[in-house]
């Protein structure tokens, strides 16, 4: 898949899978300290490591549960940030997806897009019914804005969830159910 081929686009910013081209990217966001604790893996990644990566991960959601795509801009074809799908749970049709944008490239309305371009795919190509996101409760206060602006509920705390230094912080999660269940009416006349 290339650059012309995307997954989803909606408006400002498109999806596709990762290229080899797109090494200096996923460089510079896996290794950037500042993320390192809404992850599971907090240490840096060498470039060698993410070159394997891209040459070898699964295409498919199906195939390990996750699936990384790139958020491209439409107007400039320039990658500017990563979106996970993880967590993926089959027979309930939802996934977590988290999100990380270039530093220069957020506040500016590339989040939001991305989001809805994702729940535009996962809905029709994945037929997933709904996302969440695990978000830092008090400290990231940028995603919960962009996640309640997507129209995502807090729908729960999960309480001293997350490790963050020596403490324990708590968790929101909030979800979005993208898709309007099936109605079964019944006639009991």
């Amino acid at each position: 898949m290339n650059a012309n081929s995307p997954i989803s686009s909606l408006g400002t910013v498109r999806l596709r899978a990762p290229e080899p081209e797109d090494l200096d990217l996923l460089y510079t966001i896996e290794n950037d300290p500042t993320l390192w604790d809404v992850t599971d893996n907090p240490q840096p990644l060498s470039r060698y490591a993410l070159r394997q990566y891209i040459a070898h991960a699964p295409q498919t959601l199906e195939a390990c549960g996750e699936m990384r795509l790139v958020i491209e801009r439409t107007d400039r074809n320039v990658a500017i940030g990563l979106l996970d799908l993880v967590g993926y749970n089959h027979a309930d049709r939802r996934a977590e997806v988290c999100i990380a944008l270039r530093r220069d490239q957020r506040g500016q309305g590339y989040g939001i897009a991305a989001l809805r371009a994702v729940e535009a795919y996962a809905l029709q190509w994945l037929h997933l019914r709904m996302l969440y996101a695990q978000v830092a409760a008090e400290r990231n206060k940028a995603a919960k804005a962009l996640f309640a602006k997507a129209g995502y509920d807090a729908a729960a705390t999960l309480p001293q969830w997350h490790r963050y230094g020596d403490t324990y912080e708590n968790i929101t999660i909030f979800q979005k159910i993208i898709d309007i269940p099936l109605c079964h009416t019944a006639n009991y006349s």
